[in-house]
């Protein structure tokens, strides 16, 4: 899965990953890792784009367009201004056309189909214009018009070339783009070129056409009043002229600084800031926007971008805040356990003593006290209304307030604040002989106070397996008996004995005791690897470490599914990290045994020790395997009704897994189903659940930032829902 900078996974206990913004402070778990927002890359994609191939690809897409700030853009970006102009948009891309732009001129040819198609999701009407501009001494003159457009006759005689919406005339244009020489010096005629565009084309006069103009060049024009007899070279159209013209006609100009070829570096320096004071002004003054390439971190940032997978669409509509509202109130009238006031936040610290907790390797997987806060999270979630918060975001709290000098007793309440979390559970732990003394302590929020503790201890009678379920059953009875906090206890009657959530509450992850440490130490690796990006140097011998623990536990408990779900997801990782570094056939068999492992959680299901676990894991077969997309998604609409036997993490999948279904996401577009299954308004109600009863969810920040929700407004701007696991559902078999 790859990942932005601010990207971290999180995975729970009975499922697999989710990707999560490291601002939010909640997740909810997924079972499988196909259900990932990774930003994958393609088989068929340049992996190495041109700096301008890269701008064209993915400054008009929600999906692929970096951060504003990330492109150096400090209040606005493309999307913005593409947003809040109207319906119409007439567009002319002023191209240099000389020699030291020969590559970037490529990039805008690979890359200029997207382009088009990211602009008509946008505008139902967009046409476009092409101007080359070169230097006096170019063969086919200072500048030229390669699109084969009608002339339109105007009133004073002169004739305008008009715009095109025919995507087929704009390619067979820019092909016909002749790369000629730039003598005799390195600035260039773009002067000419933008005045060209805006007084010899047919623009709109019509008040719902917007009119741009983007610029790309990697040289000023000559400075104003220069002229030289012998080589003809002469500033022709002075800045200010450009900029009244363009406010007349009501033409904003945005540029793209490209990069210079090498062999014109030391030109390029010497007169890099014109360029930049040239593009700037002209976009200042206009209201467009300027990028520029010439700096290393704005170009890694297009070129990082420009690798994320290229995915379809679905058009789904409009969200709206109303229908968030209503999903709310229908919720907190009902009761459902997805009501605010049914929610039980915690967080579960490393079971070591507070002074100890700040200290290196308090957090490291291979520790007790780690695994038993794992295993704990894994208990506290079969609560109903409990939300968890991650082990990772525990973690860089912690550290945080090491930094800020908060520490010991002074760390529980700042991280229930920090955290924004009701509870927090923390404690110590004794290990003599192989048998463990475990104390647990709750921390309330509310009242800054413990609200109570309790130790148990493995003996021959309670082996290590069974300890941490004796231990919840304790904290339970002590919470309900003692009456202290109302809210837990109430939360806690809830579970019903010989209920199912009992069920989980009580069952421990396996009844292996050689199984158990490696299975809880392989799944915190695994989280910790997924919090860096695909392939990098921190997070792949993480995901090694994590393959080689939960094989350790798969040899001493072969019929648990969890097991190979974790496994499953270990493989679908490792082959993405290959991927990602071009090693496509390598990737492929980590993709099989992804699959394989797969199938083996779907052999074992009867053994899973939670319906909901078992229903999951035939959900994805059907949806990954058999390709049973109707079948898949009747299952789905099971988990995703709020009953007491499914937790919160299970309800916020299902809602994502249909969404995706019906948006004709998995290959359920190309399959007979799609006529059925298809279905904006579905689309819609689901991922309106999840902004209104998960609305801190990885998922839900990936719904906001895909469909460009605007706060203001209370709705999306963009109402096309990214298909992001085509090409996972086409490897996984």
């Amino acid at each position: 899965m790859i990942k932005e900078r601010a990207w971290i996974a999180e995975i729970h206990l009975s499922g697999i990953v989710v990707m999560c913004a490291l601002r939010l402070r909640w997740c909810r778990f997924s079972f499988l890792l196909f259900v990932a927002f990774g930003q994958g890359v393609t088989f068929a994609q340049n992996a190495n784009p041109d700096s301008t191939e890269a701008v064209l690809e993915t400054i008009f897409s929600p999906r692929r367009a970096p951060r504003a700030r990330t492109m150096g853009l400090v209040q606005r970006s493309f999307l913005d201004l593409l947003e809040v102009t109207r319906p119409k948009l007439e567009m002319a891309l002023v191209i240099d056309g000389t020699e030291s732009m020969g590559a970037a001129i490529v990039g805008i040819r690979h890359a200029l189909r997207q382009m088009v198609e990211d602009l008509q999701r946008y505008k139902a009407d967009v046409s476009f214009q092409i101007v080359v501009f070169r230097d006096e001494g170019a063969q086919s003159g200072v500048a030229s018009f390669p699109l084969h457009t009608p002339r339109i006759a105007q009133q004073d005689g002169t004739q305008l070339r008009s715009f095109t919406s025919d995507p087929e005339v704009l390619r067979e244009g820019v092909e016909q783009i002749q790369i000629e020489s730039g003598a005799p010096y390195f600035p260039e005629l773009i002067d000419l070129g933008i005045h060209r565009a805006l007084t010899e084309l047919n623009w709109s006069r019509a008040a719902d056409v917007s009119r741009w103009i983007l610029v790309f060049g990697d040289a000023p024009p000559f400075d104003e009043g220069f002229m030289e007899a012998g080589s003809r070279a002469r500033r022709r159209i002075a800045t200010q002229q450009l900029i009244s013209t363009a406010k007349r006609l009501d033409i904003r100009i945005s540029s793209v600084l490209c990069n210079s070829r090498d062999e014109d570096l030391v030109s390029y320096r010497g007169v890099l800031t014109k360029t930049q004071q040239f593009m700037n002004r002209l976009a200042t003054d206009t209201g467009g926007l300027m990028l520029d390439l010439s700096y290393a971190d704005i170009r890694n940032a297009i070129e990082d971008a420009a690798r994320i997978q290229r995915v379809r669409y679905r058009q789904i509509g409009k969200l709206t805040q109303e229908s968030i509202a209503a999903a709310r109130k229908q919720a907190r009238e009902q009761q459902t356990s997805v009501a605010e006031q049914r929610r039980i936040r915690l967080a579960v610290l490393p079971h070591v003593l507070l002074a100890d907790l700040q200290s290196a390797g308090a957090f490291d997987p291979a520790r007790t006290e780690v695994q038993i806060a794992a295993e704990l999270r894994h208990h506290w979630r079969a609560v109903p209304g409990a939300e968890l918060a991650s082990s990772l975001a525990v973690e860089r709290q912690v550290m945080r307030f090491k930094s800020q000098g908060i520490r010991g007793e002074d760390l529980l309440p700042a991280l229930a604040t920090a955290l924004r979390v009701d509870y927090l559970v923390w404690g110590s732990v004794l290990e003599k002989d192989g048998r463990l003394q475990i104390q647990s302590v709750i921390y309330q929020q509310a009242t800054g106070q413990e609200l109570l503790r309790h130790t148990v201890g493995s003996s021959g009678q309670l082996p290590v397996v069974e300890v941490m379920s004796r231990l919840m059953n304790r904290l339970v009875e002590k919470v309900i008996e003692s009456g202290a906090d109302p809210r837990l206890a109430a939360a806690l009657e809830l579970i019903g004995a010989g209920s199912l959530a009992e069920h989980r509450l009580l069952q421990p992850v396996t009844d292996a005791v050689d199984a158990r440490a490696p299975l809880l130490k392989g799944f915190e690796l695994l989280e910790k690897a997924l919090a860096y990006p695909v392939g990098s140097a921190e997070g792949t011998p993480l995901l090694r470490q994590s393959r080689r623990e939960l094989e350790l536990a798969q040899r001493a408990d072969q019929q648990n599914p969890l097991v190979a779900l974790l496994l499953a997801n270990v493989a679908f990782n490792e082959g993405q990290a290959l991927l990602r570094r071009g090693q496509e056939d390598t990737a492929r068999v980590h993709w099989e045994r992804s699959s394989r492992w797969l199938k083996s959680a779907f052999a074992r299901r009867a053994q899973a020790r939670f319906s909901y676990l078992r229903l999951e894991i035939e959900a994805d077969y059907a949806l990954l395997i058999k390709k049973d997309f109707a079948g898949a998604a009747s299952i789905y609409e099971r988990l995703a009704e709020t009953r007491m036997e499914n937790p919160l993490h299970t309800t916020l999948r299902a809602h994502w897994m249909l969404a995706g279904i019906h948006s004709g996401d998995w290959g359920v577009a190309h399959a007979p189903a799609a006529a059925t299954l298809i279905d904006g308004a579905q689309v819609r109600y689901h991922l309106t659940q999840i902004l209104a009863h998960f609305e801190e969810s990885s998922e839900a920040d990936f719904i906001r930032r895909q469909l460009r929700w605007d706060d203001r407004n209370g709705e999306n701007r963009f109402e096309h829902f990214p298909q992001i696991h085509d090409a996972v559902a086409e490897q996984i078999r």
